[in-house]
């Protein structure tokens, strides 16, 4: 299938419609300084607050991103300007990022779209949704078009604001913004590496691949000798009433995997291109019901096609101990990764190391 067939199915059966071509334009507010709330790690605060203003046909809307300045300048590699990557929340990494001379802008997601069946936020601000497939969108298809927003107001001038090179674009979340991020990967072109993380069951965990009640040996990355997965979390929990707003009406169709025709591999081959990276990031242990096994089994279809096309080195996996979230062991990797591949970097990096996991070992 050619890639704009299956960017209709998921529209059409799966995320709902992708919307670009809005009108967008940006306001510098000035430094937050708003103090951090240690009851809630997912409260955005910090960096300069920029509104986002976007305007389409006679509706207009604006939500806030944070953008954190790189606390090193003037790095000979980034000589057109700093590499930067947007964050649909807030990760523990940020300093890590910023210590090695990328910017990093941090959505206020839920102002994008509430996570939840009201479909509520800027997105439905512009685009309400409808009883008729063209006028559904679900939320993690208007998640991805916020980080997308953002990579629009770099090009219309944050990029000469902040010193940022527009082309470095790089879009991470974790969990269900894992999913948004390779929702946001496959329709966005111009995002430069896609990082989906930990992102489970409708993200880049094949539907058809179960690993509840398998053991694996993960002694050999420091995790126990024998972890059995619990339970995977199954379509009917994707298509409840907690999480059905993710995805458009069409979804709940599907009764069993075996029914969805296209499986969660196409995500990463739709990003798929000679000047695009993909990076996958998961946890071996802790990670049932995100099914790990599944995502490294998505990395393998699709690497596989990678390949077929002599861009193999162009997607990478890397699967950290534990933690639901992205640590900085991965963004180690990944800053390697990136600079390697982006700027042609002599850094060391083993790029075999990013194409295996503990799971190579079990069938």
């Amino acid at each position: 299938m050619e890639k704009e067939e299956i960017r209709e199915f998921y529209q059409k059966n799966m995320y709902g419609i992708w919307r670009k071509g809005e009108k967008v334009s940006y306001e510098l507010l000035g430094p937050d300084t708003k103090k951090a709330d240690p009851k809630n790690p997912f409260e955005v605060i910090g960096g300069d607050l920029i509104r986002i203003k976007i305007e389409a046909a006679d509706r207009k809307t604006e939500f806030i991103v944070h953008l954190h300045r790189p606390k090193v300048e003037n790095t000979p590699l980034f000589s057109e300007g700093a590499p930067f990557i947007i964050c649909m929340h807030p990760i523990q990494p940020i300093e890590y990022f910023l210590s090695h001379g990328y910017a990093v802008l941090v959505l206020e997601i839920g102002k994008i779209a509430s996570d939840d069946t009201r479909h509520q936020g800027a997105f439905y601000d512009l685009y309400p949704y409808g009883e008729d497939e063209s006028e559904q969108t679900g939320v993690l298809m208007a998640w991805a078009w916020g980080a997308s927003k953002v990579l629009d107001a770099v090009y219309a001038g944050l990029n000469k604001e902040y010193s940022l090179n527009a082309d470095a674009s790089m879009v991470t979340g974790v969990s269900r913004w894992g999913k948004a991020t390779a929702v946001c990967g496959a329709f966005d072109e111009r995002f430069r590496v896609t990082i989906p993380t930990c992102s489970g069951a409708g993200g880049l965990a094949l539907y058809n691949c179960i690993s509840e009640g398998k053991s694996y040996d993960f002694s050999s990355v420091g995790g126990p000798k024998e972890y059995t997965y619990g339970q995977n979390e199954p379509l009917d929990c994707l298509q409840s009433e907690a999480e059905r707003g993710w995805f458009n009406d069409n979804f709940l169709k599907y009764r069993d995997p075996q029914d969805i025709p296209i499986d969660q591999e196409y995500l990463p081959i739709l990003a798929m291109d000679k000047v695009r990276y993909y990076f996958i990031i998961a946890a071996y242990t802790g990670e049932d019901w995100v099914n790990a096994p599944a995502m490294w089994e998505c990395y393998k279809k699709a690497s596989a096609v990678y390949e077929e096309k002599g861009l193999g080195d162009n997607i990478a996996v890397h699967f950290h101990k534990e933690g639901h979230a992205v640590i900085e062991e991965d963004v180690r990797l990944l800053i390697k990764y990136f600079e390697r591949m982006y700027y042609g970097a002599e850094n060391g990096l083993d790029l075999s190391e990013l194409k295996t996991t503990a799971f190579e070992s079990f069938v």
